[in-house]
């Protein structure tokens, strides 16, 4: 249950603190390089799976 209070607070604290950078221009700049960053990681990883997927399915 500490466990579980301490994720919340961090999450909390997360959400605050993107909320406080989004508010300035550098910050803006900063969270969209962030979420540039992970989608390409994303796309990447999928696109790993899937090429895995088509090769054991053999096509």
């Amino acid at each position: 249950m500490k466990k579980l209070l301490f994720l919340a607070i961090g999450v909390v604290i997360g959400v605050f603190a993107a909320r406080r950078i989004d508010e300035t221009e550098k910050g803006k700049a900063l969270l969209d390089g962030v979420d540039a960053r992970s989608r390409e990681f994303t796309d990447a990883v999928k696109d790993g799976y899937q090429a895995r997927d088509r090769e054991l399915r053999g096509e």
